[in-house]
């Protein structure tokens, strides 16, 4: 059984409500998901619409006995399939005053979790705004810990001393714990936003998840009629980004561990000689792409797009022929080859800040040849790129395996005049916004354009 925590000391940060529908999307994905509110607050029981009334046996009381003789079956809610509750109580607050002293008493969660291990694939755990012996134990029991960041100055400002707290707290365990930040409440609209989201990208690139959850009421309505957003409302933006964070803490287990010595220039130097070896793989990608195309093979079929994207729309129309996509994917490679030789002769030579480093592994960037777009989608077998550039086409990117073949990259040079465009990425048919590009603004459809400009 994996076991998440969700830490912060900071209120408000979307934490209980992060709790509450990662582990139903991880039911919703088929994984036995058991979600442990460590909160004295109760407030996970209220977001699922368990009567207060009727709670008779809480967290608490598998906490307080004696080693073995309860376990957290006897006190679990089934809320939906594959998705159980053990809820908390007031009486939670008063655990630390009552264990004072009590050896062992930092691994009662732990040692209550690891009797039900066998009936569960996943352990979600919510714990309190504060640092105390409840805390511990979430952290005593866990493999991994996710920050919820709310994406305002207070939450940025505080987010180096959570770390650190956490640092203490995790050598305190003896244990390796692998941490990790998501940005929540993330509101487009905002200028802050957008500045604090890039803050976090900069900073803690090493540590900020993928997945963001974006600010939407359709998630405050979920709570209020105590419901996840997996039952409440399946066709919402806020069940597509819990969706997407189940799916990434699914994925391999991350490798970076918390290290406030490793400091984003350490990462990027780590990461110099891995590039190397991306770029020549890179280069034999786009050769082999070049001969495909001249055999007579047409690698360009168009790419199927949901109806309710924008394959059905006026503004989105028209297919290449393959013929046509698949010359200007020749050309592409070949510019791709001697662009890839070009940044490979530089990569012991490269200068600049942190920011400018790290953003020549993923994203858009401006080359005398166009802009460039970098994508990274583990998994991922078919990406391409749609935007006003193309007619909303999807064009197929050149793809290129990582170091150790397990994650892919994928690539597109796209010539274009200076100007203002949107573009989304189509990864394996699924139309998405770029989660390397923080521009984007709101579309017709509901969804999220990428922003790109060229000077």
């Amino acid at each position: 059984m994996r076991i998440i925590a969700l830490i912060n000391q900071k209120g408000g940060c979307g934490k209980t409500t992060s709790s509450i529908n990662l582990a139903a999307c991880l039911a919703h994905m088929g994984q036995r998901t058991l979600l442990v509110d460590m909160d004295p607050q109760g407030h996970c029981a209220v977001g699922l619409a368990v009567p207060d009334a009727q709670i008779e046996k809480s967290v608490y009381d598998i906490l307080r006995a004696p080693a073995g003789t309860a376990t957290l079956k006897d006190i679990t809610w089934q809320i939906a399939s594959n998705f159980d509750l053990a809820p908390a109580a007031i009486t939670l607050a008063a655990l630390e005053t009552e264990l004072h002293g009590v050896p062992g008493r930092q691994d009662r969660l732990a040692d209550a979790l690891s009797r039900v291990a066998v009936d569960y694939d996943y352990c979600v755990i919510d714990c309190p705004p504060n640092v105390g012996l409840l805390t511990f134990n979430a952290m005593r029991a866990a493999s991994d810990v996710v920050i919820p960041v709310e994406t305002g100055y207070f939450s940025l400002h505080g987010l180096s001393k959570q770390l650190e707290l956490l640092e203490q707290l995790r050598k305190q365990c003896r244990q390796e714990i692998r941490i990790r930040i998501l940005a929540t409440l993330y509101d487009i609209r905002t200028k802050l936003a957008r500045e604090v989201l890039a803050e976090l990208r900069e900073q803690f690139s090493d540590l900020l998840m993928e997945s963001s959850i974006n600010f939407n009421t359709k998630l405050k309505e979920a709570a209020s009629f105590g419901q996840p957003i997996t039952e409440y409302d399946p066709a919402s933006k806020g069940f597509k980004d819990f969706q997407k964070l189940a799916r990434e803490l699914m994925g391999p287990a991350p490798r970076l561990t918390l290290d406030l010595g490793r400091t984003p220039e350490r990462a990027v130097a780590a990461m110099e000689e891995p590039m190397e070896l991306t770029l020549r793989r890179a280069r034999e990608s786009v050769e082999e792409t070049i001969e495909t195309i001249e055999n007579g093979v047409e690698l360009s079929e168009p790419i199927e797009t949901p109806a309710n994207n924008f394959g059905n729309s006026a503004n989105h129309p028209m297919r290449r022929s393959q013929r046509v996509m698949g010359q200007e994917l020749k050309a592409q490679a070949e510019t791709l080859t001697r662009r890839a030789n070009e940044m490979g002769m530089g990569v012991a030579k490269r200068a600049g800040t942190t920011s400018q480093k790290i953003e020549e592994f993923y994203g858009v960037r401006q080359l005398p040849e166009g802009l460039l777009f970098v994508a990274h989608f583990p998994s991922a077998t078919n990406v391409g790129i749609a935007g006003d550039f193309n007619n909303w086409n999807p064009q197929r990117m050149v793809e290129a395996d990582d170091e150790a073949g397990a994650a892919d990259t994928f690539r597109a040079l796209v010539a274009l005049k200076p100007g203002r465009y949107r573009y989304r990425l189509v990864v394996d048919g699924r139309w998405q916004s770029d989660p390397h590009n923080v521009y984007s603004e709101p579309n017709p459809f509901g969804e999220l354009d990428s922003i790109v400009e060229v000077t």
